[in-house]
């Protein structure tokens, strides 16, 4: 595998990505997940994300990319995994200059660039550092900057803090219905799919946009190999997908179906549902967040439809509507009947009027001579 080039050279670009050969995928999923059990197929909307990162950093299109990196095969995507496995404690500037010996034709620029490209392939966030940015700017993805001081467990340390909460909070039932079917038809949320992990359930009230990171396999595949992210941290982060997406449930699976992904399929360790929002800890803020949007009024007549937690009230509202409607109904035709039945009792005066007009010596009160 070290023969076959990382960045391929030929036409690439984010609207012709290249594909991922299945003895590639077979290798890159032994790299970073050596422990993993799983099938290459449930890896193949990771795979998709893996050909759009690396086609990415051709914009605009045409740039000699692969000059970007230190990294030119699949064995020195190897070499940087191990070695960032190895020193998650060190600086990235340490890491760049120990690296040097591995690559000692390429600057520092493209060791530093490696690395963030390494992370965000591995650990599914989106590195992109100020110093020696890689690629381009991405307006749905959240960047993270890995400071040249900083090593790699403190940027997970950094990204993934856990959640103060106060007590209520943490008591908090969660309701039964809070899943994402109800979301999206109770209140119109829309999902899109994110790989950075750093945008998980991250909602967007302006657009009533919802982030969710769909690589479950992913995190399964990190609590059997490494540390590098935090296990508790991965295995609530599985429990949010349980969660909002409860397994046995035909409306999820065909939803899933429809968009592409298919985690669904894939189990997790914990498949008890969590009851109340003192289970998540590096989640809290943003599930309690999106239960309030859950929780909110109706705010149209297709949300209103839908929202049947409340049977008393839903019956009660649509019951209310219904006479209303009536009422109004009603009094069209009554005013309809009104104005016909006056219009009867105009047209009959005047037949009246022209049969006493018709007479001899009709009276002139009511005759015009």
């Amino acid at each position: 595998m070290a023969d076959i080039p990382m960045f391929p050279r030929g036409f690439v670009t984010h609207e012709h990505p290249f594909q991922l050969e299945p003895k590639v995928q077979q290798y890159v999923k032994e790299v970073f997940w050596p422990h993993s059990k799983a099938s290459i197929a449930e890896y193949a909307s990771y795979f998709k994300y893996f050909q759009w990162a690396i086609s990415v950093l051709a914009w605009p299109d045409g740039i000699n990319y692969e000059m970007q990196f230190c990294m030119k095969t699949y064995q020195d995507l190897v070499k940087i995994t191990r070695y960032m496995e190895l020193h998650p404690d060190f600086d990235r500037s340490k890491m760049a200059e120990e690296l040097e010996c591995e690559f000692p034709d390429a600057d520092p620029g493209q060791i530093l660039r490696s690395l963030d490209l390494t992370a965000r392939l591995w650990l599914n966030l989106h590195v992109r550092s100020q110093d020696f940015p890689l690629g381009p700017s991405l307006s749905d993805m959240t960047e993270i900057d890995w400071l040249e001081k900083g090593s790699l467990n403190k940027l997970v340390e950094d990204c993934f803090q856990p959640s103060s909460y106060s007590i209520n909070e943490q008591n908090k039932a969660i309701d039964p219905a809070f899943t994402i079917k109800n979301l999206r038809r109770f209140c119109r949320i829309n999902v899109q799919w994110t790989a950075n992990l750093r945008d998980h359930l991250l909602y967007d009230r302006s657009t009533a946009t919802l982030h969710l990171f769909p690589h479950k396999i992913c995190l399964i595949s990190h609590l059997d190999s490494w540390n590098v992210l935090p296990k508790d941290f991965v295995a609530e982060t599985l429990r949010t997908l349980d969660l909002l997406f409860p397994f046995g449930e035909e409306d999820t699976r065909k939803y899933l179906d429809q968009t592409g992904q298919t985690f669904y399929r894939t189990s997790s360790r914990d498949l008890s549902r969590a009851t109340n929002f003192g289970e998540f800890r590096y989640w809290h803020k943003r599930l309690i967040e999106l239960h309030g949007v859950f929780n909110q009024a109706p705010r149209s007549i297709l949300q209103l439809w839908y929202d049947r937690r409340n049977p008393l009230q839903w019956w009660t509202f649509w019951l209310a509507a219904l006479i209303a409607v009536l009422t109004v109904v009603f009094g069209i035709i009554s005013s309809y009947t009104g104005f016909q039945q006056l219009a009867i009792a105009e047209q009959a005066y005047q037949l009246s009027v022209w049969q006493i007009c018709s007479q001899p010596n009709p009276p002139t009160a009511y005759c015009k001579t």
